[in-house]
């Protein structure tokens, strides 16, 4: 039988089975082929149609069936490892692919490891800060208990508690002023003195009403429940609300004492300078602070009936500046 029959009639035999055969399989098994030709033409010349013929064919054939499905194991291992391979690398292929190519699935269960391990940090980090905190609490404690002296300062500091201590709201302004007074000790028994002129007072918490500008002195003297006694004292600046009275326009020095001079009141002035004068510039008469003019000249003469002009300049004691000027008729 040629090599070729053989070949066919293997194909022929596995005609559905599909393999895929290396080529230099192939070349392996027709070499076979021709080693054990020689034994199959001898038995064929010897008994054409005989037993030993078709034994030897069967028994070439299971060889190459043989030979083959070995073949066919071994490249199904290899394909099989192949792909556990090829899975894993997908594995950690996905690992390196980026979030976006993900699935859904895949995008959550990363998202999950992710936040298990931050809250497994953060839960981590808690208890360092925990021991941490511990730690400096007992150290402070530990301070605290070998400083005998911070301990007796501060028992001395609770213990040693004011007996007068004065509040006083508000402690300035302009006349009239109203004080409120408190004393915010733990003394029972209060005098309260203010230095204007008025008398003092035990009223537990008095409000006093300065009326004239200038600085005072209040003064607490408090006695506690052991009859210890204790003095405070605060001051109160009072300023002087300045002002100048409406300026007369006429006067008639006649002596009848009826509007017989040129006057006009002013409260909390600190200095003041005045000039009454003709309609020539003539200075005729002047005056500094509070004063008044009776119709007479400088040298004393009784000026002429007739229209006079002032200008009166001043400076309150709060600082407030003023400067009035007019005319004034003068009749007699």
């Amino acid at each position: 039988m040629k090599n070729n029959n053989l070949e066919d009639l293997f194909k022929d035999s596995f005609e559905n089975f599909e393999a895929d055969v290396n080529p230099n399989v192939w070349k392996n098994i027709k070499a076979g082929i021709k080693e054990g030709d020689s034994g199959v033409l001898a038995k064929f010349k010897f008994n054409k149609i005989g037993v030993n013929a078709i034994v030897a064919i069967v028994s070439s054939v299971a060889a190459i069936i043989g030979t083959l499905l070995v073949m066919n194991l071994g490249s199904s291992n290899s394909d099989k490892s192949k792909a556990v391979n090829s899975e894993n690398n997908s594995v950690v292929d996905k690992k390196a692919v980026p979030s976006q190519q993900l699935s859904a699935d895949e995008k959550a269960k990363s998202v999950k490891g992710n936040k298990e391990e931050q809250n497994t940090s953060t839960v981590q980090n808690i208890n360092k800060s925990l021991i941490a905190t511990e730690q400096k609490t007992d150290n402070k404690v530990v301070n605290v208990k070998n400083d005998k002296q911070k301990i007796n300062s501060i028992i001395n500091t609770l213990s040693d508690e004011p007996v007068a201590l004065i509040n006083a709201s508000p402690i300035g302004g302009t006349v009239p002023l109203f004080v409120n007074l408190s004393n915010k000790g733990i003394g029972k028994t209060n005098k309260w003195t203010f230095n204007d002129g008025k008398k003092s007072t035990t009223s537990a918490n008095p409000v006093h009403v300065f009326e004239n500008p200038g600085i005072y002195t209040v003064t607490l003297t408090s006695t506690n429940s052991e009859g210890k006694v204790s003095i405070d004292s605060v001051e109160v600046e009072v300023t002087g609300n300045s002002s100048i009275s409406s300026i007369p326009t006429e006067f008639s020095p006649n002596g009848d004492k009826i509007n017989d001079e040129f006057v006009f009141k002013s409260q909390f002035i600190a200095n003041m300078t005045a000039v009454i004068f003709d309609k020539n510039g003539n200075i005729i008469y002047t005056w500094e602070g509070e004063g008044k003019w009776d119709g007479k000249d400088l040298k004393g003469k009784n000026v002429k009936i007739g229209t006079y002009f002032y200008l009166i300049s001043a400076v309150g004691i709060d600082g407030k500046k003023f400067e009035q000027k007019g005319s004034i008729n003068l009749t007699r």
